[in-house]
């Protein structure tokens, strides 16, 4: 597995636009561990080799004097370079980072880097007319779901795929009807929806970040969520059917998001860039789920929680 290496150079200078390769000089460097970006909430600058990227979420490895040097600069807004490539990563000093307590770990001290508005349980700021919140709970918090969370996702499933099975039954009624069309375009057939399958691991993530993107929520809005397990399904299932999340490539709950055209496969919240250790078919989480990202109206999230509590509540 490639780790790759974050460089700032002592000079604050970057590697060349034209060139690959950096000059010679003295620079301090960390492990990359994950980089989370939103480039539609927080954008870089320039494209492609050239990317400045600015990332909502940082996680990095050193030793103790790497990491020392490292974090001090990054924290004066240098540029770091990510090994190999000439892609930058810039913290700027006027967004309010975060830098939690460094941990010890294997490969001596870790450093987490994060935006609190959008990853603090309870911001400090909840007057906003726009919410924007991101999940990314560690792997670990799967065991943590309990077996009343795992069952309500579990009947949503089952409840989508009734829902499937019956609108494959009207299809396949209207193919039959389309087969005897004298005009060979209305003969075609309709295609059929697929039932969607969902392994436990699935399940499992689907109630937690329901769990988790719920109770971030009610912290950020004037609305109330009810807090039961299948709401909370309801409500996370929604946003994908929807195509509000923004994701990352391979969310393990896309198949929930409803089918577009052209666009099929992206959302409405643009998407999530994820960096970190990699090869060709292969990637290390180090220890992280695959994250969920929502930017929302308050209004338009007080809608969407009035109908869905009108369903829920049969009222």
């Amino acid at each position: 597995m490639k780790y790759p290496i974050l460089r700032i150079a002592e000079d604050g200078s970057v590697p060349s636009k034209r060139l690959r390769v950096q000059k010679k000089t003295r620079a301090f460097s960390c492990t990359l561990l994950r980089s989370v970006c939103w480039p539609s909430y927080k954008s870089g600058t320039g494209k492609s080799f050239t990317a400045t990227l600015r990332p909502i979420f940082l996680d990095y490895c050193g030793t103790e004097s790497e990491h020392r040097a490292f974090t001090a600069n990054l924290r004066t807004g240098r540029v770091a370079s990510l090994d190999g490539d000439r892609t930058h990563i810039e913290l700027l000093r006027s967004d309010p980072y975060v830098y939690a307590p460094p941990q010890r770990c294997e490969a001596g001290i870790r450093q987490i880097v994060y935006l609190p508005e959008l990853f603090d349980l309870d911001p400090k700021q909840t007057n906003s007319e726009t919410i924007a919140v991101v999940v990314m709970p560690p792997a670990a918090l799967l065991n943590s779901v309990t077996p009343a969370e795992l069952g309500a996702v579990s009947a949503a499933l089952k409840l989508t795929n009734a829902a499937i099975d019956q609108e494959r039954a009207r299809i396949e009624a209207e193919n039959v009807k389309r087969a005897s069309s004298e005009d060979w375009y209305s003969r075609r057939p309709l295609a059929m929806p697929e039932r969607l399958t969902l392994d436990i691991e699935a399940l499992c993530y689907w109630a937690l970040v329901a769990r988790e993107l719920s109770v971030r929520l009610d912290a950020r809005t004037r609305f109330p969520i009810p807090q039961t397990p299948e709401f909370r399904a309801l409500l996370l299932q929604t946003l994908y059917g929807l195509r509000l999340l923004a994701l990352t490539d391979g969310n393990p709950l896309e198949a929930l998001q409803a089918p577009g055209s052209y666009f099929y496969g992206r959302s409405s919240g643009g998407g999530l860039a994820v960096h970190g250790p990699g090869e060709w078919r292969a990637n290390d989480d180090c220890g992280y789920l695959a994250p969920v990202a929502l930017h929302i109206e308050q209004a338009k999230l007080g809608e969407l929680l009035a109908e869905l509590a009108k369903d829920y509540f049969n009222v």
